[in-house]
């Protein structure tokens, strides 16, 4: 993996998502974006439920917020796929040079998760304040949450740039639905425990519903819900580990075998009039 390269994709990432507008406008924008999202949970959990110091509320703001990172992280980089062909029309220019095209990719997701981060930090630094947040932080699940988690993020995303690699279709309607149906699974606002058995066992073993639960973690020391409750640390770090490497490892395979069916059929500069 060459670092300059890496580098010039991350550039490239943070490029891509704030060249519409000036850099403080910018700002102002990842600022505002996980606002709704935030006070659909203060509506919901905290006025119309009530309490706005209980778990169940503490479980769902943290737990939509870092969806956001996660799922953005995601979407954003198996996206870039369809940007590069149909909107630049550079993907068949970007495989061929002297970069990896996998190294490009990780550079685009790694710049798409430092604005996401940029974004939830600055909304945590009025909501904890302002709501009186008290919190228990531990650094080591933060670090673990965010790195192993973007590793697992990226294993979908690369499953799904795969996909789009391979489709000559646009299917922007794609994201749009699985924004959703993963919210649900991934217990970003509610808890797996409410879900039937095989949901459940699917939302347990999914990579993201335990990435949010570390990060929750990370910030209260315990956790929030009846989910992973009475599971002890090792173990729950074990089922976080397991998971998001087997999806960064079977994301990375049908990535690289995406690719090269895309370059055998000739898929890299088909356009779809998107």
């Amino acid at each position: 993996m060459g670092m300059k390269g890496l580098i010039a994709s991350v550039y490239i990432g943070i490029q891509v998502e704030s060249n519409w507008t000036k850099k403080p406008l910018y700002l102002l924008y990842l600022f505002a974006s996980p606002i709704a999202s935030i006070f659909t949970v203060i509506i919901i959990y905290g006025m119309l439920g009530g309490n706005l110091k209980s778990d169940l509320f503490y479980f769902a703001l943290f737990g939509s917020l870092f969806y956001y990172f996660l799922a953005d992280t995601f979407f954003n980089t198996a996206f870039s796929v369809i940007d590069d062909r149909e909107h630049y029309r550079v993907l068949k220019y970007i495989i061929v040079s002297k970069t990896k095209y996998f190294t490009y990719t990780l550079g685009r997701g790694v710049g798409k998760a430092i604005l996401t981060l940029i974004s939830i930090t600055m909304n945590l630094l009025w909501i904890m304040p302002v709501l009186k947040i008290h919190i228990n932080f531990q650094l080591f699940p933060l670090i673990a949450g965010l790195s192993v988690g973007f590793v697992g993020a990226l294993g979908l995303a690369l499953a799904f740039s795969g996909y789009y690699l391979l489709s000559i279709r646009s299917e922007t309607s794609l994201m749009d639905v699985l924004f959703g149906g993963l919210f649900l699974i991934s217990g970003a606002m509610f808890s797996p425990t409410i879900l039937p058995g095989f949901l459940k066992t699917l939302a347990t073993y999914f990579p993201l519903t335990s990435t949010i639960e570390m990060l929750r973690f990370a910030f209260f020391g315990k956790h929030l819900s009846q989910f992973l409750a009475g599971t002890p640390f090792s173990q729950f770090f074990g089922l976080f580990l397991m998971t998001n490497l087997i999806s960064f490892v079977v994301g990375f395979v049908l990535f690289e075998l995406a690719l090269k069916s895309a370059i055998k059929k000739g898929y890299l500069d088909i356009t779809t009039a998107f």
